[in-house]
């Protein structure tokens, strides 16, 4: 049986027989004594493998064998670690292989595995390198020279040697196996011996790639496509095929793959610009304009002949341009200058006027200075010298271009550049020079050359020289096409910083009547009436036409502001009210309809409260005022918001009161502040509450003592709201949080309380009885317990009906004794006598309640008086009995107001 190839080989290998010796198929098994550890040999020679991968018993005899002390020894068993590395972890890449042809991973995870899964190093190689170094011997110059002979002889054998194959030899049987197998027409066979060989050595390509072409062959070219990926993986070096598999990939429009695999090609072939080039257009592709533009400018670096000159001013042209499109004006400039400083030959004057005006977007003067020096022949004259090369302004700073006398610009340009020279040199305050071009612009039609009118205006007013500024905008103002509101307005800042106060506010004043939301105006004419201490007049400017019902899409934030202080100052409430109510809806929803209401008590926080009434807002299609101007810091706000809505409790204005509450709660500035958050969440309730809106009330008030679950003034706020609501569906939230507080003091008497109101005598007995025996001397939870033994004595069917009441009675003595000889305890005992209708013994404590003493006494004295509750219960006993006059005298002495 040992001499039988057959013996211990599977059924594919069985198939493939005739193409393997058995020579060879012994010396398979031989190699597979330890382990299924292929290790393919470090030469290209016939000679013997040596076992490298060994079980653990024989790596340990390998480590007591002792380390070489020859360097090329060592070199040698540096090279043999790293191909056992190699072919040691075989799992991990036969795994990520199969997986990603199986469609289980993508090629973007098969990448990562295959470039960061690095093997671990052989427990020799970390020996070796913590060995103490040796010190450097002397070599003489013979030696010298036959070290570098050999070394020169090595590199021309490397350079010539073909590439090494990964199949190792004992396997290149079964590789040609499959080939026949596949030219044979067998394709299933085939394909199983390229998934054992891939079993057997993940690291060789040989396998995938005959793969891919079977798949491509048996129509399969999407994983055809995959098992060329993964041969490719296996040598990134081959630049040609990346590219035939990016091309295949756009084929089965994969671009994010074929961006990789355009990567690994550029990898290998870094000054590639065509492969730069098509990378470039796939993230164009796929919406990746960041990674397209690092694209665009790593080409540009490589575009330095003369011959791709023009090529290379066009790419910067369009990047500088989709730079500035996403304001990214430095990179843009950047761009600009490297094909500046190039190619200046072929730049044209479009390009020139692009690049001065990013430069003025960046406030570059100088560097725009330079540019015109060298590109347009501007000439500066200087007390001593003329300057006409960009070099001699090197050296220049801001104070050197004051003292400039005169500036040359050529009349051949264009009017847009002569006006650009102008701005630099006003930013510079190069005054005396500005002159004759500022002459020279005038001279032009203000209704040609408008814009460039209010640019060089612009500039005047931001180094505050307005008197120049004031002479532009006049003859603007003239013009039929500029005749608007913005250039009244900067007109109007003219005049008031030329302090002319009476020309400013009529100014002012026309902004107002042309644009009627124009905030920048009120403002400015408002300040300008309080500076007159026109207050009144003042806070009218800043009226909103949404204050007066008109349907206006935007207002100012800080108009409404000012003009809320205004009316506080004069304390002219129910505008201020009006004004702060609009100015809170700034920063918080407006609550219209029942839906946005429930949205908002649905919700816990401030962004599911938003998000929800988003979508209810983006459904009504009901255009909302748009707020625009600079945030009031919050502290002033909340200052607006504490104000406004005292007043509206104080006039009782409930229902105001609550809708700003409830939005309140949608607000983002205030609810981002605990504090903030946790008034404005009791406002809420409290504005409910006086609104009668019982079931929001709840709500809050059910969050309230969650949140406060041992707070006493929150529950008895909880037992107040249900008390006006009249509802039970509190019943089941307290058996809920019963369960998880069982014992709460609270939660018991109030779960007592629900089932005496419910009639379910024995579960209010049940829960009283827990908190009696917690507390023994609670007068309140003695009287409960009495109390309850008295309902039940007067249910219709109850047994022991006597034995009952007696029990109820000697719970209520003791009652009696905890709460001591008072008004209350006589009133309670005589209600109670008064319920089994024992009417004289009731009538006795009735009386000795009516002259008890009150238990509170203060200024809440006559709140808890129960004269009103005692005589009344006198007077329907006594008209039970026939006694009408003593029933008439006590109503008239106690109830009668």
């Amino acid at each position: 049986m040992d001499d039988d190839p057959m013996e211990g080989t599977s059924e594919l290998f069985a198939s493939v027989l005739s193409d393997v010796t058995p020579e060879e198929w012994e010396n398979y098994k031989q190699m597979n004594k330890y382990g299924n550890y292929i290790v393919d040999s470090a030469s290209d020679d016939d000679s013997c493998m040596s076992d490298r991968s060994v079980s653990p018993c024989r790596e340990e005899m390998i480590a007591n064998v002792e380390l070489v002390e020859d360097e090329e020894a060592e070199v040698a068993s540096e090279a043999s670690d790293d191909e056992e590395n190699d072919s040691g972890q075989t799992a991990w890449g036969c795994d990520a292989a199969v997986k990603y042809v199986n469609g289980e991973i993508t090629f973007s995870e098969l990448n990562d595995i295959m470039e960061n899964k690095k093997p671990n190093r052989h427990p020799r190689k970390k020996r070796r390198t913590e060995r103490e170094p040796k010190e450097p011997r002397q070599e003489s110059q013979i030696e010298k020279e036959h070290r570098e002979y050999e070394m020169e002889l090595k590199n021309k054998k490397k350079k010539g040697r073909r590439k090494m194959s990964h199949l190792p030899k004992e396997l290149e049987g079964l590789m040609g196996a499959a080939h026949v197998k596949f030219a044979q027409g067998e394709t299933e066979d085939a394909i199983k011996m390229c998934m054992e060989l891939i079993r057997l050595a993940p690291t060789a390509q040989e396998p995938f790639q005959t793969l891919g072409v079977i798949y491509d062959a048996t129509g399969e070219p999407r994983k055809s496509l995959q098992c060329y990926l993964v041969a490719a993986c296996l040598d990134p070096s081959d630049t040609e095929e990346w590219i035939r598999l990016a091309d295949l990939s756009l084929e089965q429009n994969k671009i994010a793959q074929a961006i990789s695999c355009y990567s690994y090609a550029i990898r290998n072939e870094p000054d590639n610009v065509p492969f730069l080039w098509e990378r470039c257009n796939l993230y164009e592709r796929i919406g990746d304009r960041k990674k397209a533009l690092a694209g665009y400018e790593q080409i540009l670096k490589h575009l330095s002949a003369p011959e791709a000159g023009q090529k290379c001013v066009e790419m910067s042209r369009e990047i500088a341009k989709v730079h500035y499109e996403n304001t990214d004006y430095i990179n843009a400039i950047k761009v600009l200058e490297m094909a500046f400083t190039k190619f200046p030959s072929l730049i044209t004057s479009e390009d020139v006027n692009f690049l001065l005006e990013l430069q003025l977007i960046q406030k570059f003067y100088t560097s725009a200075i330079k540019n015109f020096v060298q590109h347009c022949g501007v000439k500066l004259q200087m007390p001593d010298r003329e300057i006409d090369t960009p070099d001699e302004l090197e050296t220049f700073t801001d104070d050197d271009f004051k003292v400039v006398l005169n500036c040359y610009v050529p009349e051949v340009l264009p009017v847009d550049l002569a006006v650009k020279v102008l701005l630099c040199l006003i930013h510079l305050q190069s005054l005396t020079a500005v002159q004759p071009l500022l002459e020279a612009l005038i001279q032009e039609n203000p209704e040609d050359f408008g814009d460039l009118y209010l640019d060089v205006a612009e500039a005047f007013m931001e180094i505050k020289e307005y008197e120049f500024a004031k002479t532009l905008l006049s003859k603007l103002l003239k013009t039929d096409n500029y005749n608007l509101p913005a250039v009244w307005m900067k007109y109007a800042d003219c005049l008031h910083a030329l302090s002319h106060v009476e020309e400013a506010m009529s100014a002012y004043q026309k902004v107002i009547e042309m644009a009627p939301t124009y905030q920048e105006a009120r403002l400015a004419l408002s300040n300008i009436l309080l500076k007159k201490g026109k207050i009144a007049e003042a806070a009218s400017i800043l009226k909103q036409e949404y204050e007066e019902g008109k349907e206006v899409t935007t207002l100012g934030i800080d108009a409404l502001y000012q003009r809320c202080r205004l009316l506080q100052a004069e304390k002219r409430w129910d505008e201020f009210i009006q004004a702060a109510v609009l100015l809170q809806y700034s920063h918080c929803y407006l609550l219209e309809t029942e839906e946005e209401y429930s949205a908002v008590m649905a919700n816990q926080t401030s962004k599911r409260r938003n998000e929800a009434l988003r979508d209810l807002k983006a459904q009504s299609k009901k255009p909302a005022p748009e707020f625009i101007g600079s945030k009031i810091s919050l502290s002033d706000m909340w200052d607006i918001f504490k104000i406004v809505s005292n007043k509206l409790l104080e006039q009782k204005r409930f229902e105001e009161l609550q809708c700003l509450s409830l939005a309140a709660l949608t607000s983002t500035m205030f609810m981002k502040n605990p504090e903030m958050a946790k008034d404005c969440e009791f406002q809420a309730l409290l504005s409910c509450f006086f609104n009668n809106s019982h079931y929001y009330a709840y709500l809050l008030v059910k969050d309230l003592v969650i949140k406060n679950i041992n707070n006493p003034k929150a529950w008895n706020l909880f037992c107040l709201i249900i008390t006006r609501s009249q509802e039970s569906r509190h019943n089941r939230f307290c058996l809920r949080l019963m369960m998880k507080h069982q014992d709460h003091l609270a939660l018991g008497f109030l779960n007592g309380h629900n089932a005496m109101i419910s009639g379910t005598y024995k579960h209010a007995l049940g829960e009283y009885m827990c908190i009696l025996k917690e507390r023994p001397n609670d007068p309140f939870a003695t009287f409960c317990v009495g109390y309850t033994f008295i309902h039940m004595a007067c249910q219709k069917f109850a047994t022991k009906r006597h034995f009952l009441a007696l029990q109820g009675f000697v719970f209520l003595s003791h009652y009696l004794k905890l709460k001591g000889e008072c008004q209350e305890a006589y009133y309670n005992i005589g209600r109670a006598l008064h319920q089994l209708g024992m009417k004289d013994m009731a009538i006795q404590y009735y009386k000795k309640a009516l002259c008890a003493p009150v238990v509170i006494k203060g200024p809440d004295e006559e709140v808890f008086n129960l004269k009103r509750e005692i005589a009344y219960n006198l007077s329907l006993i006594y008209q039970a009995t026939g006694a009408l006059d003593l029933a008439y005298m006590y109503s008239r002495k106690y109830i009668v107001v």
